[in-house]
Formats: structure tokens, sequence, C-alpha cells
């Protein structure tokens, strides 16, 4: 049975006016970008909830547990392994999905409040916030990824790590500052944070877009053609749109007709990219030893605001990466950005262990800062491409699970430095250091350019193992 389109007409012909609307393409595609506004919230909660593990926290003796490090990181685990057949086999609308999860966010929030010095309040708090963002984490990249016209995927796909960046940057800021005297505990405030955050992610549900391959895998073209109209503006039906929806079914077509192990097949060499890109990357260029590093420096020269301005630079650098993620090449920024940390972290590790040697020598505390400031500028730029390549990297049979994969991949990895945090801190981000600049320059041959394609051709591109010349699209925005 057809849907009835609600607030959607058919035209074939614009005024003057109308013209103009839609030969704007910020201004036709705003409906995609607030439809992944709900996600903007939750990964900004992400962001703090995975700082405070990570050394960003207040002084009390319990947060430097290894238990309460790595809560959060085995909550996104957990997380992400129910999201697999929630996303797969049981159809739920990720609407749905992302309701629990902001949920769950609010929950945690007021625990935090409630409970801000009782450890095991936090600690459940940690872990239902993680849960929370791995439930969300694979859902929402495969929506944005669907529902993003090609010459603005890049955009939606990055609000994950923009906003972990924004997140990480809040708590890195509040707590370089936070004095231990204050009668008002900092997880007080995270809580506050935390609350604020669900709430603005239940007022942008009502924003949320069911993905149009989603009611294709249904069988229900014509309302997958509403939801296509209600992602541009102005939501009206065009010969646009109905190609649109050709598209949209040629892709779910040609991976329906494809074997499981197929497709599986076809997901292994962009696993091994992925994880070098996305795991290893993200996990090395913001981790407990590194940020030890810093936190260690401020506490022998009393540079509070340090940990303030590494977070600037960390925005910057996520900010410069909107700019470019649509509008210039890919691999190759992403490859030099992922060069210059490997680079960076080989810097830190000499001299952080030449700090040590040194009995902490004046000069050696400010270069370490100065290198933790580039790393983040670095991380915070080079992070938003590993979202938008992880969800144009896997056939769409097999997204769910190799995503997972992927995700839950950077979780071990930040885990175990968590859990080995009292081996030598340098010789850890010297290894870090080399591989990720091996990586990098791997990144340089292998990772394909996949500005303004389309989903099936990025995903062809990856299947190739080395990627030097584009191919341009012809697709429209």
């Amino acid at each position: 049975m057809s849907p009835t389109l609600t607030n959607v007409t058919t035209t074939t012909a614009t005024t003057p006016i109308g013209r103009a609307h839609i030969d704007n393409p910020n201004r036709r595609n705003k409906p995609q970008s607030n439809a992944t506004a709900i996600g903007a919230f939750l990964f900004t909660s992400a962001g703090m909830n995975m700082a405070m593990g990570l050394g960003w926290t207040e002084s009390a003796v319990y947060t430097w547990t290894k238990h309460y490090c790595y809560s959060w990181f085995m909550g996104v685990i957990i997380g992400a392994i129910f999201s697999m057949p929630l996303s797969q086999f049981m159809m739920a609308k990720k609407k749905w999905i992302m309701a629990t999860a902001a949920t769950m966010v609010l929950v945690d929030g007021i625990l935090f409040i409630s409970f801000p010095t009782d450890y095991k309040a936090i600690l459940a708090a940690r872990y239902l916030n993680g849960m929370a963002i791995g439930l969300i984490t694979v859902p929402f990249l495969v929506h944005a990824s669907e529902i993003a016209v090609d010459s603005f995927r890049g955009s939606c796909l990055m609000t994950e790590q923009y906003s972990l960046t924004f997140g990480i940057a809040i708590q890195m800021i509040y707590t370089s500052f936070w004095p231990s005297s204050v009668e008002f505990p900092a997880n007080r405030l995270h809580g506050i944070f935390d609350i604020v955050f669900g709430v603005f992610a239940w007022v942008f549900l009502s924003y949320f877009i069911e993905s149009p391959i989603d009611l294709i895998r249904k069988g229900d073209d014509m309302a997958a053609l509403d939801c296509l109209a209600r992602l541009q503006y102005p939501q009206i039906i065009t010969a646009r749109t109905h190609a649109q929806l050709e598209q949209q079914k040629y892709y779910f077509q040609e991976e329906k007709y494809r074997s499981w192990w197929k497709c599986v097949g076809r997901s292994v060499l962009p696993l091994v990219k992925m994880f070098f890109f996305r795991s290893a990357l993200l996990a090395f260029s913001y981790n407990l030893p590194l940020n030890l590093t810093l936190r260690y420096s401020v506490l022998i020269n009393e540079a509070i605001w340090s940990g303030t301005v590494a977070a600037i630079c960390r925005i910057f650098g996520a900010f410069l990466a909107f700019i470019m993620v649509d509008h210039a090449a890919r691999r190759i920024p992403s490859a030099l950005a992922a060069i210059a940390i490997g680079i960076l972290l080989i810097l830190q590790a000499m001299w952080f262990e030449n700090l040590l040697a040194n009995s902490f020598d004046l000069k050696d505390l400010k270069i370490i800062m100065a290198l933790y400031m580039l790393i983040q500028a670095f991380a915070g730029f080079f992070s938003c491409y590993t979202s938008v390549y992880l969800a144009e990297a896997f056939p769409l049979r097999t997204k769910p699970f190799f995503m997972t994969f992927s995700v839950v991949g950077e979780q071990l990895l930040q885990t175990i430095f968590i859990l080995n945090i009292f081996r030598k801190l340098s010789n850890v981000i010297l290894v870090q250091g080399v591989v990720a600049l091996i990586a990098g320059v791997a990144f340089w041959f292998t990772m394909p350019e996949t500005k303004n394609t389309t989903l099936s051709e990025a995903q062809e591109k990856f299947r190739k193992v080395f990627s030097f010349k584009r191919k341009e699209s012809v697709s429209e925005a």
C-alpha cells in the first residue's frame, strides 16, 4: 500500500525565486544536515566521556583506576555488538535506535548529577554512555551515507568525529581549570552537559528522516521517494528526485543479488585498510599514554592553559576538514595528516624520553607541550575523514558487521593502552608513531579518492589495493 505523501508536491518547473533556492546547494541540502543533528549532540557527549577516561577528569583517586578509564570503551564495544542485529535482521527504525541512545545519555547524566563522587554510580554512568554511543555509531554512519547526496555526503558523515572533537575539547577545557578545592564536583557539571545533550537530541529527533534504502529494502518505493523529497529544499518531487530514487534502487539491487560470501570477500581488503586508517590512527592520536605526557608537563610547570590551547587546536583542525571534505580531494590531505601525526608522535616520544633523562628541563617541557598541540591539530583534521571513509568502504550487506569490527578495534586498542599504562610511555608512543608513519605513507598509495562518487563507485575503489588515479563522478549534487 502506497503511503500518503505529506507536504510534498510534484513539479516540473520553478519560479526564479524557487530556482535560486534549488541552485543553492547549502540551502537545498539543509534537511540532510538537520537529519544528522541528533547524532551531533550524542557524539559530543561521547567525546566528553571518552576524554574523561583518557586523563581529563577531576583529581579524585578513583578516576585513575584502570576500570574507570576503560569502562566507557567497554560500553562502546557492548553497544556496537548489540547494534548489529538491530541494523541487519530486526530492521529496527534507526529513529528509535537514536531515541534509545538519547534516553541512555539522559540517564547517565542524572547519575553523574545525583552521585558525583560515588565510584559505582559513576562507573555505571560511563558504561551506560558508552553503550549508547556504541549502539548508534554504525547505524548513524550508515544512515548518514544513505540520506546524503554525493556532493554533501562528507559533511553529513563527519558529524560523528567533528562532534566527538567538540566533546573532547569541552572536557579538556573545563577540567584543566577546575580547582580541587571547589565544593561543586566536576562530575556534576559533566552530568549537566549530558542531560542538556540528551534533551537536545530528543528535540532534534523530530528532524530525523529514515533512509530511503531501508524503505526500498521493504519494497516501498513511494515512501522512499517521499523521503528523498523531504531530504531536500524545497520539498518537491522533481526529475532530480526520481533520478536519485533510481540511483538508490540500483545501489540496493546491485548488492542484493551478490551472495553473502562474495560480499564478505569484497569486505576483507577494505577492513584491513580501515583498521589502520580508522581504528589504529584514531587510537594513536588520542590515548592515555599520549595525554599523560602533557599532564606530566603541566604538573611540573603549572601551565594549565596548555590543555585549552590543545583543545582549540583540535577544533581548528576539525573545522578545516569540515570546509575541505566536500570541496577538495580527500586522499592526499588525509594521508599527509596521518604522516604528520606519525612524525610528531615519534618526536614526542624522543623528547619525553629526553625530558626524563634531563631531570625535567624547562625547554623540553615546552617542546612536549607544543608537539602535543600540533598532534591534536592534525588529529582533529584527520579524524573527520575516517568517518567518511568508514561509511563508504564496505558493501551494503556486510556494512553493519565490518564497520562494527572497525569500531570495536579502536576501543580494544584504547583498552590495551590503558591496561599497559605502567609500561614506559616513551616506548609506547614511539611504536605508535612508527606505525602511524608507515600507515600514512601506505595510505598515499592505497586509499581511494571518493569525493563526488556514489556509494557503489566508492566501494569499488576500496576493493583495489592501490589507488593512484581519481575517477571523476558525473553524479549531481
